[in-house]
């Protein structure tokens, strides 16, 4: 049987990560790695001699580098190839998803996504994790499956990609409240019924969006959340304690990214969610976040 060859698109910490998983399995990849950042491009090849021949592609950028990264590999991406993307949000020029974008500009292209309590930090110390793969093709996630046998990532199927492409969005979207919540100090029963209320509202979005609302309950949704709930190294969770305190922030988080396109995709629907509503009057009308917290619980 001949070698696979991956490539991986971006060599941060999620883009190490997904390495140090193929190189633990017990196949043997030609693995390739490409980044824009030349201290991070170990072979200096061109984009294009990194895709050549490419059975599997890695996006391991955020997804406001995923349109540009798309447009760039698509010359060079081959019928054969599979692409997997592990971003999580929306486009904020176009309002697509990864999943939108992916077939917006590789046409016929086959791909899934990547999606789960995934934490770079923790794989690369050889912990357990979890993702949805989603495809509308079982072959594909057959085929990327396979990449991962006898590693710690554990990969369950789900055909509803549109699905989980927003269940994801939501799950960043609604951490940065967790992290603004963090700020304000309450304690872990607040944070208890906090998550549920987040959940429900999840799920009518969904409703909304006329998806699969019960996507929100499994591991690209509650599982992510949860894990992100109790991270302190999650973006969004530093996103939201800096605005708490700062009333803005540097970090430049997958939920924060989204929020504005989300509100764009949900509509007038959103004033009907009070936690929605909570982001959008501190992050988008820049209300003080300390008092528009508190105004929150008084009136629960």
């Amino acid at each position: 049987m001949a070698t696979k060859k991956i490539v991986i698109i971006g060599n941060g910490n999620i883009g190490q990560a997904i390495v140090y998983l193929l190189k633990k399995s017990k196949n043997k990849y030609l693995i390739e790695i490409y980044d824009k950042d030349a201290s991070r491009h170990p072979s200096g090849l061109s984009l294009k001699k990194c895709l050549v021949d490419a059975d599997f592609v890695f996006l391991c950028v955020p997804s406001w580098a995923t349109r540009e990264a798309l447009k760039e590999i698509s010359p060079f991406t081959k019928p054969k190839t599979i692409l997997i993307s592990v971003a999580k949000g929306i486009d904020q020029k176009t309002h697509k998803t990864v999943d939108e974008l992916i077939e917006n500009n590789i046409k016929k292209a086959k791909y899934a996504l990547l999606s789960g309590p995934m934490f770079a930090v923790e794989i690369k110390n050889d912990k357990m994790s979890f993702a949805i793969l989603a495809s509308r093709e079982k072959l594909v996630f057959n085929a990327v499956s396979e990449l991962f046998q006898n590693t710690k990532l554990k990969l369950e199927y789900s055909s509803e990609v549109h699905s989980v492409a927003l269940s994801a969005v939501l799950k960043n979207t609604y951490s940065l409240l967790l992290g603004m919540f963090d700020g304000f100090g309450k304690n872990n029963n607040t944070k208890g019924y906090l998550s549920c209320q987040v959940v429900k509202e999840m799920r009518i979005i969904m409703k909304i969006l006329k998806l699969r609302d019960e996507t929100v309950l499994g591991i690209s949704g509650l599982g992510d959340f949860i894990a992100t709930a109790s991270c302190e190294y999650s973006q969004n969770i530093k996103s939201g304690k800096d605005i708490y305190h700062n009333g803005s922030t540097t970090y430049k988080s997958e939920g924060l990214m989204s929020l504005p396109p989300l509100l764009k995709i949900i509509g007038k629907k959103s004033k009907d969610l009070p936690l929605l509503s909570l982001l959008k009057r501190i992050l988008i009308s820049k209300k003080d976040p300390k008092k528009e917290i508190e105004k929150f619980f008084a009136e629960i």
